[in-house]
């Protein structure tokens, strides 16, 4: 039952933000970012195709299903992890932007579902407060490459907190290994990059979306815990 439901939930999560939620986002200022990444940039509108649509409905659901082995208390930061989250993730993949309104939605779900999973179960306010602060734990890493110089954006550190409130739920250790998953995935996926770009030149340049390594990073911790 659970794997129906949380495969429901995430897929309406998902569809609804990206049919309702991204064709209204503001476009980023010229100022801040600059005309010649304006240019190069997909207006947010245009990123509502059938084609995406249709893969964030089956990869929602797919998530939303595996859910199911999360602790009952946190299924609820897992269906928003697999389907609100999965399209602030298919956004970046298309702009290399993660919009803070889009992020805001996300986080606001989030709390909500904690909220409302720890009230179902009884959770102590002990685990609730010690989820928190693996969430604020969670950005410092990200926060201090972010501070370095180390290509990332801030979208990402915001990003990186509710990557470390979801694995939360699976305890400390998930936690960690949801961390240790998404920089694993993020070198993966910069190496993967860096090749492919050698012979597929971009007109990004050396930029890409870090976003989908981050949100890998809790599936992966939850692939492990469940075997």
């Amino acid at each position: 039952m659970w794997v129906l439901i949380g495969a429901a939930a995430s897929t309406a999560l998902a569809l609804s933000h990206l049919l309702v939620i991204v064709p209204m986002l503001p476009e980023p200022d010229e100022e801040e970012v600059g005309s010649e990444v304006l240019a190069l940039k997909p207006r947010y509108r245009s990123l509502v195709t059938a084609r995406r649509t249709a893969t964030l409905a089956l990869i929602a659901a797919l998530c939303g299903g595996m859910s199911a082995m999360s602790p009952a208390w946190g299924r609820g930061l897992w269906w928003v992890w697999a389907g609100s989250a999965l399209t602030l993730i298919a956004v970046d993949q298309a702009t290399t932007f993660l919009p803070r309104r889009l992020w805001a939605w996300c986080l606001i779900e989030s709390l909500l579902a904690l909220a409302g999973g720890a009230a179902v179960v009884g959770l102590p306010a002990s685990v609730l407060a010690a989820t928190a602060a693996l969430a604020v734990a969670a950005t410092v890493p990200f926060w201090l490459m972010w501070r370095l110089g180390g290509g990332l954006g801030f979208g990402d550190v915001r990003l990186a907190g509710t990557m470390g409130l979801t694995g939360a739920a699976l305890g400390t250790t998930g936690w960690a290994l949801a961390l240790f998953a998404a920089a694993v995935a993020g070198a993966l996926l910069a190496i993967g990059i860096t090749i492919v770009r050698r012979f597929r030149p971009s007109p990004w340049g050396p930029v890409f979306a870090y976003g989908p390594a981050l949100w890998v990073g809790p599936w992966a911790a939850l692939a492990i815990f469940s075997l």
